[in-house]
C-alpha cells in the first residue's frame, strides 16, 4: 500500500502540469530525475533562446495570437493567419496605434497586465514612436506620450510633423519643448519657424498670460504690438487712479528703454495720462463712463463750448486746446464739432468750425478749409437733416462743377444744381428744371435769374466774338 502512494506522489511531483515555476532564467541548475525532465528542460532552453533571437519582449502581446491554434472556434478559417489580413507595415501601425493609447494601470491590475505595461513602457523608453502616427494621435485629441522624443533633432522632427497637420497639436509639441528645452533652444526654434511663434503667441494671449505675451513680442522684437498690449491693459484697469499709476510706470520704464521707436508710444502715454488728469479734474466722465475714449471726449468739450468764433485756448476742454493735447488730427477734429454742432442744430458755429486764418498772414480775412473729403461732410449734414442752405454752403466750396451738381442732386440742394448747370452752361437743362418746379416759389425764381444771367453773359461773350 505505500509503495502504491509513493508512487502516485511521484507521479503527481513528475507531471508537467504540476511543474514549478522559477525565476531563475538559467535551466541548467534544474535536476530532475528522470528522463521527462530532461526532455522538458531542453525544450524549454530551445523556446528562451528563440524567444530572446525574435527580441519579443519588446514586441506587441498579440505575437502569440498570429500564430494560436484557433481551428475549434474557427471551423474552416483555421489555417487564416493574421498576415494574410494585414500586411507588415498596417501591423506595426496597429501595434503603435496600440501603444499610444495605453495608459498608467490602476492597482489590483493582474501580473498578466502589469508585465504587458511593463513591456510597452520599455518600447517607448527605448524606442521612439512613429512621428506620423503620434502626430494623428495629437491632432484628433487623443493621449500620445511625448517624452520619449530625447534629443533636439526628434523633437524639432516633432514640431514640424505637428505644423504640417496644424490644429491643437501644434501648442501640445510647444509646451512640450518649452518644458523640456531650455529657454535658447526654444525661442531658437520659434525664430527660425515664424508659423510656430504665431501659435505660440496666440496660446498666449488666450490663455491670458499677459506678461509672457508682452515678454515675447518684445523678444522677438515685435515692440509696437507690445506697447500696444500694455497699453490696453494699463487703460482696462478699473478706476481713475489705478490707471495713472499704471501709464506713469510705462511712460518710466519707456523712458529708459532706449529703444528707437519708443518716443511715438511715449507721447501716447502722457497723452492719455493728460486724459485721465482732466477727467479727474473735470469731471468728463458722467456722459460716456470711465473709459470713454479721447474722441468721445472731444464731442463732450464740443458740446460744452459756448464761444466758436475765438475760442479760449488756456483752457483745458476748449475743444482746439484738447484737440492738440490729445495729438488728435485735425480731420478728426472737425468731424467730431461737424457731428454735434449738426446734431444741436447749431448750424451757425459751423462756418467758425471751418474758417482758418492764414499763418502767413494774419490780418487777411478767414478762408474756409476742410481737412476730409467735402462730399462726406455735405452727405453727413444731409443724413442729419441740415437745412438746404447749410448744405448749399457747403456744396458752393466744391471747385468741380461736374461733382457738384451729382452730389447736389443727390442731396436735393436745388439752389446748388443751378448754381452748378450755371457754371456748366447748361441752359436746355435749366429752362426744363424751371419748367419742374412750384410756380412762384423761391426755387422758380433762383432758376429764373440764373437763366437771365447766363443769357446775358452768352449774349456779351457773342457781341465781343463779332467786334473781332
Amino acid at each position: 500500500m505505500d509503495s502504491q502512494f509513493d508512487n502516485a506522489d511521484e507521479h503527481y511531483w513528475n507531471r508537467s502540469s504540476r511543474a514549478a515555476f522559477s525565476f531563475d532564467d538559467d535551466d541548467d541548475d534544474i535536476d530532475i530525475a528522470d528522463g521527462h525532465g530532461a526532455a522538458r528542460a531542453a525544450a524549454g532552453h530551445t523556446k528562451l533562446s528563440t524567444k530572446h533571437e525574435n527580441n519579443a519582449i519588446f514586441n506587441d502581446d498579440t505575437i502569440s495570437e498570429a500564430s494560436f491554434d484557433n481551428s475549434a472556434a474557427l471551423g474552416t478559417l483555421n489555417h487564416l493567419s493574421i498576415k494574410a489580413i494585414l500586411s507588415d507595415e498596417a501591423l506595426q501601425l496597429v501595434l503603435q496605434e496600440q501603444t499610444l493609447d495605453d495608459h498608467v494601470m490602476p492597482k489590483g491590475v493582474t501580473p498578466e497586465e502589469e508585465l504587458k505595461l511593463l513591456r510597452r513602457q520599455i518600447q517607448s523608453t527605448l524606442y521612439s514612436p512613429n512621428l506620423e502616427a503620434t502626430a494623428q494621435k495629437l491632432l484628433h485629441g487623443k493621449v500620445a506620450p511625448l517624452e520619449m522624443f530625447k534629443s533636439l533633432l526628434e523633437k524639432q522632427q516633432l514640431l514640424e510633423k505637428a505644423l504640417a497637420n496644424g490644429g491643437d497639436a501644434v501648442i501640445g509639441v510647444l509646451l512640450f519643448l518649452k518644458r523640456t528645452l531650455n529657454t535658447t533652444q526654444f525661442h531658437g526654434i520659434l525664430e527660425q519657424r515664424p508659423k510656430a511663434l504665431e501659435h505660440y503667441l496666440s496660446y498666449l494671449r488666450q490663455s491670458g498670460d499677459l506678461s509672457s505675451y508682452i515678454e515675447t513680442l518684445q523678444r522677438f522684437g515685435r515692440h509696437q504690438e507690445a506697447a500696444l498690449q500694455q497699453f490696453q491693459a494699463a487703460m482696462a484697469c478699473s478706476g481713475i487712479a489705478a490707471r495713472k499709476q499704471q501709464l506713469q510706470r510705462l511712460i518710466d520704464a519707456y523712458a529708459k528703454a532706449g529703444v528707437g521707436v519708443i518716443p511715438l508710444y511715449e507721447q501716447v502715454f502722457h497723452a492719455a495720462l493728460k486724459l485721465q488728469l482732466l477727467q479727474e479734474k473735470e469731471g468728463l466722465t458722467h456722459q460716456f463712463g470711465e473709459h470713454a475714449t479721447p474722441i468721445e471726449l472731444l464731442y463732450v468739450c464740443c458740446a460744452q463750448n459756448k464761444n466758436w468764433k475765438d475760442q479760449d485756448m488756456l483752457k483745458v476742454t476748449s475743444p482746439q486746446r484738447f484737440a492738440a493735447d490729445q495729438e488728435i488730427s485735425p480731420a478728426q477734429y472737425e468731424w467730431t464739432a461737424l457731428n454735434e454742432r449738426a446734431q444741436a442744430q447749431a448750424y451757425a458755429d459751423l462756418e467758425c468750425i471751418f474758417e482758418r486764418v492764414s499763418t502767413w498772414h494774419p490780418l487777411k480775412s478767414r478762408q474756409f478749409h476742410i481737412s476730409f473729403d467735402l462730399a462726406l461732410a455735405v452727405q453727413r449734414l444731409f443724413e442729419l437733416q441740415a437745412p438746404a442752405t447749410v448744405l448749399q454752403l457747403f456744396l458752393s466750396k466744391m471747385s468741380n462743377s461736374s461733382e457738384k451738381l451729382a452730389l447736389a442732386q443727390r442731396v436735393k440742394c436745388i439752389k446748388a444744381v443751378i448754381d452748378a448747370m450755371v457754371s456748366l452752361k447748361q441752359q436746355q437743362e435749366l429752362q426744363q428744371l424751371r419748367e419742374s418746379l412750384p410756380e412762384r416759389s423761391e426755387e422758380q425764381f433762383y432758376c429764373e435769374n440764373a437763366l437771365k444771367s447766363l443769357q446775358s453773359k452768352r449774349w456779351t461773350t457773342d457781341n465781343i466774338k463779332l467786334k473781332l
